[in-house]
């Protein structure tokens, strides 16, 4: 008995040493200009593990890699969506036209953004939207880089079916530079009448450029409700009113590693 007492106490002394499952906060403001003129915005990212929630203004979207599954959720209606994770079916070939694979090449230039050094990339691609050229500072050295590159890594293995793939360089991009050139916006299945007068109309648009910056990064553990859709929710099905659906479910664990 007392081996066993021993034995107990010295495994709960190793598992007490070992150090918690780390998450990553990045608060990022971001600056549009837009047709109708400039945007300002604010997103925040928290990552842990094989687990990411996006908050974006009044829109929150959970997206849980071992379950396979993201939430859309609208705080302001208490309501969410909840669709598998690839997406399949219609949602899967909206994604396919909207995303576009991104070449990236390193630059000569480095920058430092809250104090961390970062690498500039320039990359180039196409997708629904147009051509566009983007400018990246990637850092490696940021605190919850290895968390969040995991995260990216494990969610692009996940989609290799649906989107192309990129060669996406490691670390967090700590600040960003892009332009989308309107005029090259292609919509599958548009008849050659309308697919000519669009692009007429593309034509006179002025391209679109944002810039993004990391303002605040923490590296933290996060508590499991973090990635669940909160009590009391209602569960919306596309289409349909935020009335008479089911309420949010318990959050899932994840599979046993």
């Amino acid at each position: 008995m007392k081996t066993i007492s021993f034995a107990a106490a010295a495994l709960s002394v190793v598992l007490s040493a070992l150090p918690a499952r780390a998450g990553v906060v990045i608060t990022q403001q971001q600056t549009a200009n837009l047709q109708s003129g400039p945007r300002q915005s604010e997103q925040t990212i928290m990552i842990q593990g094989n687990k990411q929630k996006m908050v974006t203004g009044e829109r929150e979207i959970i997206t849980d890699l071992d379950n396979s599954v993201m939430y859309l959720i609208d705080p302001t209606k208490s309501s969410y969506f909840q669709l598998p994770f690839p997406p399949t079916g219609p949602m899967a070939q909206a994604v396919a036209h909207a995303a576009g694979a991104m070449d990236f090449k390193r630059g000569t230039t480095t920058r430092k953004v809250l104090g961390y050094s970062c690498t500039d990339y320039t990359g180039t691609g196409q997708s629904m939207s147009g051509d566009f050229t983007v400018t990246e500072c990637f850092s490696t050295a940021a605190p919850g880089a290895k968390e969040f590159n995991a995260f990216q890594k494990a969610m692009a293995a996940k989609l290799k079916s649906v989107v192309p793939e990129s060669n996406t360089p490691d670390g967090i991009p700590l600040a960003s530079e892009s332009t989308v050139h309107m005029n090259t916006m292609k919509l599958p299945n548009l008849p050659p009448e309308q697919a000519q007068r669009l692009q007429q109309q593309l034509a006179k648009m002025k391209p679109v450029t944002t810039k993004t910056e990391v303002t605040k990064l923490e590296a933290k553990n996060l508590p499991p409700e973090t990635f669940a859709v909160p009590k009391g929710f209602t569960q919306r099905t596309l289409g349909m009113p935020p009335t008479g659906q089911a309420k949010a479910p318990a959050p899932a664990p994840s599979p046993a590693k």
